[in-house]
């Protein structure tokens, strides 16, 4: 269930709300009701905003990073618990990446971390702790793959059927925008964008595997910045079931994730002991 945990991340990343008319009315205490005071008034609508934050989005090239993920599948009447937390800085020209993702599964810990460069991709195994290095052919295809998936642009038609949803709410120096829902409509909605967030190269099954997702609940907030219109935060629980071969499981997840450094990150190196220590990926496992 490893490669659902990361699409629906994926997802998440990706998932930008669609235009409507209003403009944005002061944010409301989710507690007390009241709403809180704006001194610095914006009248752009959501559409105005998503219009600016997809520009800004297009002039990004680096950024940091963090998310919480806390899941729960339920499968054969058995019942499994995931936390995961990822750290990531990434640079998207020349393409850089550097992640230590904790992920915490019945009990169990395992770390990951990841340096990708054009000195290549390296991963330290979570058993033994020493350094691998990918493939030449197989570093290609992993970079290919990331750098699809960040150069592919929204496309915002898809989420015009949801206007009259939208909650839109701003503060002195953010706006909100957030959405909830439950049904097919957003079934559909999450579908597309896994379909469009998957890696490049996926067999058929996997992909068929998508449409077997029935999204029971869905809750999701963006912040972005009022100045340059970056998202800074995004929080998403959501509620699905998953039919694999005829066995439903059932996953409730809660995502939170925080963007900051953006277009501050200009350089991102490999420790040399781990260039020096690193071995063939190919002979460690004993290929």
């Amino acid at each position: 269930m490893k490669k659902w945990t990361m699409t629906v991340v994926a997802g998440a990343l990706a998932f930008a709300l669609g235009a409507c008319g209003q403009t944005a009315e002061p944010k409301e205490d989710p507690i007390t009701g009241e709403k809180e005071e704006v001194v610095v008034k914006s009248d752009l609508t959501a559409a105005d905003v998503m219009k600016k934050a997809s520009a800004a989005a297009e002039a990004q090239q680096s950024m940091h990073s963090e998310m919480v993920m806390k899941q729960t599948m339920e499968m054969d009447g058995e019942t499994h618990e995931i936390h995961s937390t990822i750290d990531m800085d990434m640079i998207l020209e020349p393409l850089a990446m550097r992640q230590t993702m904790n992920m915490k599964m019945d009990g169990e810990d395992m770390a990951i971390e990841q340096f990708m460069t054009e000195d290549g991709f390296f991963m330290k195994d979570p058993q033994s702790g020493q350094w691998m290095k990918f493939p030449g052919d197989m570093y290609e295809q992993i970079t290919g793959q990331i750098a699809d998936s960040q150069s592919t642009a929204v496309d915002f038609t898809m989420y015009e059927q949801f206007a009259d949803d939208f909650k839109f709410e701003q503060t002195n120096d953010e706006y909100i925008l957030s959405l909830k829902g439950s049904g097919e409509k957003f079934s559909t909605l999450m579908k597309d964008i896994m379909e469009q967030n998957m890696p490049a190269g996926m067999d058929e099954s996997e992909l068929d595997a998508v449409s077997q997702i029935d999204v029971d609940s869905l809750a999701i907030e963006f912040t972005l910045d009022k100045k340059t219109f970056f998202t800074k935060n995004f929080d998403m629980d959501m509620v699905m079931t998953i039919d694999e071969e005829g066995q439903k499981v059932k996953i409730d997840q809660n995502i939170k994730g925080t963007m900051s450094k953006i277009n501050e990150i200009d350089e991102i190196r490999v420790p040399k002991e781990v260039i020096d220590n690193a071995v063939d990926m190919s002979e460690m496992m004993g290929k």
